[in-house]
């Protein structure tokens, strides 16, 4: 069956978010929908949600009513009957029957077949959510939201925290599923591989385009281009009419300082330059009322950190045959790694090899079980978190940036506004915002904070695409050291930096081997191209 949503206005809590909502959404259609943080877009994912609950099943972003939960737990109550009696049979072995009846062996088993396409063992499931990593979490959620067997799946986020191999797997279920499925996502690459149509959301409508995200972009920048070009066009023509005004004004306060009071062939000159300048002005304001064409919006901010302090030593950070266990599990195994002066870092590795636990370690969260880390004593960090849980929710934004010293009200009102946040968000209390609005908080925080090390734990996730341009530039102009853990590929390869890599408990610096591959090819290289070496240490090339 075909989905329709349409609202005039979309509201939420009294305030309008968008003026006008048509959302049509055909069966076995995959659709990416994108648009500015803040805009409604998971406000309008529930919207959706209510209207055909019987049909859809919605993934939120947020699992923090649930973190105690074990992940089978979580994933079966999708089914209520079946998870009340698996709770039941603990207990009552008489309900076994019953719970056959209701295939609820059959649906573990699907559970724990579907889960092991994510790389989540039973073990995994039986642990609580709050234990998992952040990406094993998000493939706890789409192990629920496909198992629920529902016509219509809508996911929100769907692969923030997720590494390749993860995320390779979510694009393979689908593009092999038969359901209807509409995604929020930010993730271009993701788009790209998955959607066979993506709907932009704006503040004032929705629109509809077939394709993926780069045949939506050639689009869009096709409709910029004819959106400059008729501007261009306007006001040249604005301009010659404002010319034509101004010069018969001219003529008509020189004929009229020079024209006699008493001659009529005068005055009736006089009559007719102004009724034709009359004429002008009001072409040049049917120009403007009629197209009421502006200039086509585009973002071109810049923010830049304020200098940092300069550091002497070599090293800001230090890992000397660090080992370090959780959950009973050894993690790192004795390790070495360094942070150095001018050197930007970047991290990667699977979900639940330890890139968290080794922010925690430097930011000195957590102590190695073995080995020494060695922080420079003046080093000042500031850590994007990926869970926010540096912001506080109860406070507005307003109230936190408030905070920082030496900030005035005046100023406040002003950083917000430059990072999105009107005159009514900046008074909501945090936990009302986006997790998009909520990221970009922390970077305003961090902006203020002048560190030194500066340390993005997934700073991509629910950011939309224009914000993690922005992160970039950001980025770019921060003059200490940068510190970056990624599943995006895109940032990856947009990032200057040293990368590292987690593998088999151990951190390997993935730039040196490269560059000792390169140098090894290189010698191989060179010893093919020259035959012999003679007894002086001459080279003898082939004739």
């Amino acid at each position: 069956m075909s989905f329709y949503f349409s609202l005039k206005p979309f509201e939420q809590f009294g305030r309008v978010l968008i003026n006008e909502v048509n959302i049509e959404v055909e069966p076995g259609e995959h659709i990416a929908i994108i648009g500015d943080n803040g805009v409604g877009k998971s406000t309008l994912l529930n919207a959706m949600h209510s209207k055909f609950s019987n049909q859809s099943y919605l993934m939120k972003q947020d699992l923090t009513d649930v973190l105690n939960e074990t992940g089978i737990d979580f994933i079966i109550s999708v089914f209520p009957k079946v998870a009340a009696l698996r709770m039941k049979i603990e207990n009552d072995y008489d309900k076994i029957g019953d719970y056959i009846a209701l295939s609820g062996y059959e649906i573990e088993q699907k559970i724990i077949t579907l889960a092991k396409r994510f790389n989540l063992s039973e073990q995994d499931l039986n642990k609580p959510i709050q234990l998992l990593s952040g990406g094993q979490q998000t493939s706890v959620a789409l192990v629920r939201a496909f198992i629920s067997e529902k016509a219509f799946i809508m996911l929100d986020e769907p692969t923030n925290h997720l590494d390749q191999d993860r995320l390779n797997d979510l694009i393979s279920a689908i593009n092999k599923s038969k359901q209807t499925i509409v995604y929020v996502s930010h993730h271009r690459g993701f788009i790209n591989q998955t959607a066979s149509h993506v709907y932009e959301i704006t503040d004032k409508e929705t629109r509809k385009f077939k394709g993926n995200y780069n045949q939506y972009k050639v689009v869009k920048d096709l409709e910029l281009q004819s959106q400059y070009k008729a501007y261009e066009k306007q006001q040249k023509e604005v301009k010659a009419l404002e010319e034509s005004i101004q010069r018969i004004n001219e003529w008509h306060a020189s004929a009229k300082a020079s024209a006699s009071v008493r001659d009529p062939n005068q005055q009736k000159r006089l009559s007719k330059l102004a009724q034709k300048a009359k004429m002008k002005k009001s072409q040049l304001e049917h120009k403007i009322n009629d197209k009421q064409l502006l200039a086509p919006e585009h973002d071109d901010k810049n923010y830049y950190f304020k200098d940092s302090q300069q550091f002497r030593k070599r090293v800001l950070v230090k890992f000397d045959s660090v080992s370090k266990c959780a959950d009973q599990k050894i993690i790192y195994n004795a390790i070495d790694f360094e942070i150095k002066n001018e050197e930007n870092i970047l991290l990667t590795g699977s979900n639940g090899s330890g890139k968290s636990l080794l922010i925690a370690l430097i930011r000195q969260k957590v102590k190695p079980d073995e080995g020494r880390v060695y922080i420079t004593p003046s080093l000042k960090i500031a850590c994007f978190d990926q869970q926010n849980n540096n912001l506080n929710y109860n406070q507005s934004p307003l109230d936190m940036v408030l905070s920082l010293e030496h900030m005035t009200r005046s100023n406040a009102q002003t950083i917000l506004a430059s990072f999105g946040f009107n005159k009514d968000k900046i008074h909501q209390t945090i936990r009302t915002l986006s997790m998009g609005e909520k990221g970009r908080l922390q970077f305003v925080l961090l902006y203020f904070s002048n560190p030194n090390l500066l340390i993005l734990d997934e700073p991509t996730n629910y950011f939309d695409i224009a914000t993690q341009d922005l992160i970039l530039n950001m980025i770019e102009g921060f003059k200490g050291q940068v510190f970056i853990v990624t599943h995006d590929t895109y940032l990856q390869t947009h990032f200057k930096a040293t990368h590292w890599t987690i593998k088999n408990k151990q951190l390997i610096n993935v730039t040196m081997n490269s560059n000792h591959k390169i140098n090894m090819e290189n010698t191989v290289q060179l010893l093919k191209d020259f035959k012999n070496i003679d007894e002086n240490g001459h080279y003898e090339t082939d004739k």
